[in-house]
């Protein structure tokens, strides 16, 4: 007896709240299904339930919708005591600084854990460690620019399309494939 107190002593220092917690409805449960077990007694209705009223089933079926219902409240209850923080989120030490999309499929993160800062590219097929960031974090202001007027994508695109030989000669030519 004395060595089942050490384990059950040894296992309540080293056991998390949510395993105290668990073990004692369980414990409960456990007693209660025994003490209903032993003070039941019979009933009328136990030798013909089917004679004893018109509405049984009707009753039966209340009483198993209300005991559905008192399991689905009891779980939400306890999944709601059971979050910590804000919004009901945990304190987790991963998170999501930036991103950024470079295509459909295909994003930088800059992901904070903890002190250190990771950048990480992502694609559907593959998440790959691109460099680790030194050094403090301060987000740069969105750079605006102004379009200058005169100048269309056309023309940018002509003037990129020069080929080094032509344009010594003053010539533009185009890439034809």
């Amino acid at each position: 007896m004395i060595h089942l107190m050490t384990l059950i002593k040894q296992w309540l220092a080293t056991s998390s709240k949510k395993q105290k917690l668990t073990a004692g409805l369980l414990v409960f449960s456990s007693l209660a299904t025994v003490a209903l077990l032993i003070l039941n007694g019979s009933s009328k209705t136990t030798g013909d339930p089917l004679g004893s009223t018109p509405l049984y089933f009707v009753a039966a079926f209340i009483k198993l919708i209300g005991v559905l219902l008192l399991i689905v409240t009891s779980a939400v209850i306890l999944r709601r005591w059971f979050q910590i923080g804000p919004n009901g989120k945990t304190g987790n030490q991963l998170h999501l600084l930036e991103t950024v999309r470079l295509s459909p499929k295909q994003a930088l993160h800059l992901i904070s854990i903890g002190d250190q800062r990771l950048l990480i590219g992502a694609t559907d097929q593959n998440v790959s460690l691109l460099s680790p960031i030194e050094g403090s974090f301060s987000p740069m202001p969105a750079e605006t620019t102004n379009p200058q007027p005169g100048l269309d994508f056309g023309s940018l695109l002509q003037s990129f399309n020069v080929h080094p030989s032509a344009e010594s000669k003053g010539l533009k030519t185009t890439n034809e494939e």
